[in-house]
């Protein structure tokens, strides 16, 4: 047998990860699936759920009514060009503006963000930012500008629309990281902070189940999710789970969550998921029900966080 960590096993692996980059979504979805009949549902979900988005300049929306927050995650010191970044009333950043969350770096993209022309600018931090972890080093730093939340809410007043706009740093514990918590009972206490009629909910990592490569998220994050219902949802931290999915809030939901908690699907399970998402869609076209826009939007990806990608612009 030979050996993984050898130059040639490992040059082999690290190549065929970076070929998946390249995938298609549903060959990369079939290659990650435990079985075919979980490929099944998750390819159902994807088509009624999941929503891809244009890496483009996009045209202002045309409903005057609407707000255009343009979001990112995860730069880790990407500083992407300002000609790149659609114009939009507010610019979210999700955490993780830098690699090693020195205060240098952390000023650098600070700096950045600030020179944006959009007329608000939110931002937490992610679990690479240690610098905003620590008080003193926070103090360091220069917010003039800029709106930094840390499990709080702020007003945000838009051709005469308020939208409430909520942020929390935190997921869970994985390595020696900053604002983290261990999964369990804390993390349940961590999430009863989001208070009820928030239209922005800005977190660093994803609810499990949604945007997070079919699991990798927070369990805790999705039960306060079902109780709040936001309007929409901006994330990051899974660099993989990048993309646009709609909540519905519904027994189609419930479903696909159970399967990917499970981390399995009978084929019993995957022809009620199509059933139940079927119907919700046929429904969906004279009753729209209350539903959530969750984005996962950060910039870095791939194997080695070699790919640089766009910011993303969402109409609320």
């Amino acid at each position: 047998m030979s050996n993984l960590f050898s130059s040639g096993g490992l040059d082999d692996l690290l190549h065929s990860r970076l070929a998946q980059d390249n995938q298609s979504p549903l060959r990369r979805l079939y290659a990650q699936s435990p079985s075919l009949a979980f490929f099944v549902a998750a390819s159902a979900y994807n088509l009624f759920r999941h929503s891809s988005f244009p890496d483009r300049l996009l045209p202002p929306p045309t409903d005057s009514n609407k707000v255009r927050v343009v979001c990112v995650s995860d730069t880790h010191n990407h500083l992407l060009p300002y000609s790149s970044i659609p114009d939009g009333d507010i610019f979210i950043h999700a955490g993780d503006l830098t690699n090693s969350g020195s205060v240098d770096q952390l000023r650098l993209t600070l700096d950045w963000i600030r020179g944006l022309p959009h007329a608000h600018k939110v931002l937490i931090a992610g679990n690479h930012d240690t610098a905003l972890a620590d008080k003193a080093q926070r103090e360091q730093l220069n917010f003039a500008g800029l709106i930094y939340l840390q499990d709080e809410a702020v007003e945000l007043v838009i051709r005469g629309r308020t939208l409430r706009v909520f942020g929390s740093p935190w997921t869970p514990q994985y390595g020696n990281f900053a604002f983290q918590y261990p999964r369990g009972d804390a993390a349940t206490e961590k999430w009863t902070c989001i208070p009820m009629g928030v239209d922005v909910l800005v977190t660093h990592g994803p609810p499990k189940s949604h945007v997070d490569n079919n699991g990798l998220g927070c369990a805790a994050l999705l039960d306060a999710l079902w109780k709040t219902q936001p309007s929409a949802v901006v994330c990051g931290h899974i660099h993989s789970g990048r993309g646009l999915e709609t909540l519905k809030w519904d027994e189609g939901q419930r479903l696909w969550e159970s399967i990917v908690k499970a981390r399995k699907a009978g084929w019993f399970d995957a022809i009620a998921l199509v059933c139940k998402l079927g119907w919700a869609w046929i429904r969906g076209m004279k009753h729209r029900a209350r539903e959530t826009t969750i984005l996962n939007c950060a910039i870095t990806g791939g194997m080695r966080d070699q790919l640089v990608r766009n910011a993303v612009a969402l109409d609320i």
